[in-house]
Order: C-alpha cells, then structure tokens, then sequence
C-alpha cells in the first residue's frame, strides 16, 4: 500500500512537470531584433521626363528578425547625406514584400521632396525602417549612397473665389516650381470680394476649403477669406494640408522714379502683373518687394533678374511700367 502511494505521488509530479516545460515552450518573447539588408540596382540615377513612366531603380531587402514569426512592417527612408535620417522622407513598403521598383516620376517626386540641385548630382541615403509594434523599438539596415539628380516638374493649383466670379476655368493660379507639393503665388482681391478656394483643377470635382487654425481640407466646406481688399501672396503645403496667407507689394525705387532711392513707388496687382503709371526722369530704378532690399530685380532689355544691375531710363517723361515676377519680364511704356 505505501509502496503504491509512492508511485501515484511520483507519476503526478512528473506528469506537472511535463505540463511546465510543454507551457514554458509556447511562451513567446521578442528580441530586441536584427536589422535586414538592403540593395540598390544602381548607385548612381540622373532623371528626366523620357523616363517617367519606366522603372528608373529596384530595390531589394531581406527582413529583419524579431526572435519569432510576425508581420514586419518595413518602410523606406530617404534623406540628405550627412543629416543622419533627422528629417526622411518615407515610403511604406507592401506587406511581405522583398522588392521594390520605382518608376521615373515616383522616384523624382521622393527627390523633389528633399529639395536637390537640378544642375549636379547630390548624394542621398536610404534605408529600411523595420517593426513590428510600437511596444518594440524599429531596427535599421544598412544605409546605401545613391548619387542623384531630379528635373523640376512644375505643377499648379488654382484659386477661384469673387474676386473672379467662382469660376475654376479662369482662376489665376499657384505654381510649384519643382512639383514638390509647395506652391505660392499672388492673388489680387477686390472690395467686397475677399473668399476664395483651392482646387488642383480647373473644375470643381475637389476643392479645398478652411479647416481653421492655417489648415486646409478637401472635406471643409468653409470658404477662405483675405484679410482685407489688395494684393496677397498665397502659400499653400499640400504635404501638410497648411495655408499662409501675406500682404505683399511690390515698387519702384530709384533716382529716375518720383521718390529716389529714399522712398518706393508701389505698383498696383492684377492677374500677374505689377502695373504703375509714373512720371520718371532719366536716371536708373529697380523693382522691389515690400519696401525691402531682400527681394529686388535689376535687369536692361525687358529681361528682369533678381539682384541684378540697375534698369536705365534714358529719357524723362510719363510711364506706364509693368512687371511680370513670374515670367521675369518687365515694360517701360512712354504714355
């Protein structure tokens, strides 16, 4: 009888033993994770409009490892050589994806976004960001060097409102030099007619209205609103849904204008154009922004530049001057 007590006491504390070790087994603990790897089908992409719509560069990665089987969400990261990461631009990549290939207009878009010299090749870093919860730390690949240059891609939006009569077909415009998402430009708005829109057409399938505290959407029905009858330059991140709104003039000054170097003679704003009817005396002028010297146009021939020499009035008499920022183009008109 003792002897088979013994036995019943020793075959359970074998069978919880084995219980244990079968639940110790199935607990699941992550690593603090290895990062994976990350290649380039070329060190070296000079874009253009002929390659737009072909594959411009792959990239191919293995994954990082967690210490166990889980979906790993990977990201890739772009920045400036030399800024260590601090400010990427980032592209998630597909689930379970090894592999990525980019076309022209993709890839330029992500080098536009870093803001690169279009005249010289700039050298760039990329990476992949790998997690797989927020409770984890992300871990990182090596980090390749890509020399690359983009070609500006110059897109626009456009501004109805009354200052118009609503209609997105004649609207005066934003331009965003290099596609990036960033446009300005200056918009002349009349008494009474002071709200406005913003659409990337011109049609109204989209437009985007205020969603208070500087923010845009294209689901706010608010119009926006100037604050008062004259020529405003618009800023506009469709990037960060943000809108800036500032009075702008711009002047001449000079020994051949009414007022000398000492004083501005502003400009009138319509539809692009600066325009002045002035009396002007032989002598030399400039153009200026904001009765400042940090934005001026020199230039000779009609030909505006900025910082540029002086523009030469040969003979005295009434003017109607025009000046055209946009096109850097200017007119001096004897009335």
């Amino acid at each position: 009888m003792k002897s088979l007590i013994i036995k019943s006491i020793a075959l359970g504390l074998i069978t919880i033993g084995l219980w244990s070790c079968k639940k110790e087994e199935t607990k699941v603990v992550a690593s603090s994770g290895t990062p994976g790897t990350l290649k380039s089908s070329v060190s070296t992409l000079v874009l253009d409009k002929a390659k737009l719509n072909t594959d411009v560069i792959t990239l191919d990665l293995t994954n990082a490892s967690f210490g166990y089987q889980a979906g790993i969400t990977n990201v890739l990261q772009l920045a400036v050589k030399g800024t260590d990461f601090k400010t990427p631009k980032e592209v998630a990549l597909e689930a379970n994806a090894l592999s990525k290939v980019f076309k022209g207009v993709d890839f330029n878009n992500l080098l536009l976004a870093l803001n690169l010299s279009f005249t010289e090749n700039s050298e760039i870093e990329m990476r992949i960001k790998s997690s797989i919860s927020s409770a984890v730390a992300p871990v990182y690949s090596n980090a390749l060097t890509l020399s690359a240059r983009p070609f500006p891609l110059t897109t626009w939006i456009y501004v109805p409102g009354a200052y118009q009569g609503w209609n997105p077909q004649t609207a005066d415009s934003l331009i965003s030099p290099t596609g990036n998402g960033e446009f300005k430009g200056v918009i002349g708005f009349t008494p009474g007619n002071l709200e406005f829109k913003i659409t990337p057409a011109k049609k109204w399938d989209i437009a985007y209205g205020d969603a208070g505290g500087g923010k845009i959407s294209p689901t706010a029905g608010d119009n926006f609103k100037a604050p008062a009858a004259g020529a405003f330059q618009l800023f506009v991140d469709l990037n960060k849904n943000q809108i800036e709104i500032t009075p702008i003039v711009f002047a001449l000054i000079g020994d051949a204008t009414p007022k000398g170097w000492d004083g501005d003679t502003d400009m009138a704003y319509a539809h692009g154009v600066w325009t002045v009817t002035a009396d002007l005396k032989i002598g030399e002028m400039k153009f200026r922004q904001d009765h400042k010297w940090d934005v001026n146009y020199g230039g000779s021939g009609g030909t505006a530049v900025f910082n540029g020499g002086n523009i030469k009035v040969t003979s005295g008499g009434s003017y109607t001057v025009t000046f055209d920022v946009n096109n850097l183009k200017y007119t001096l008109v004897k009335n």
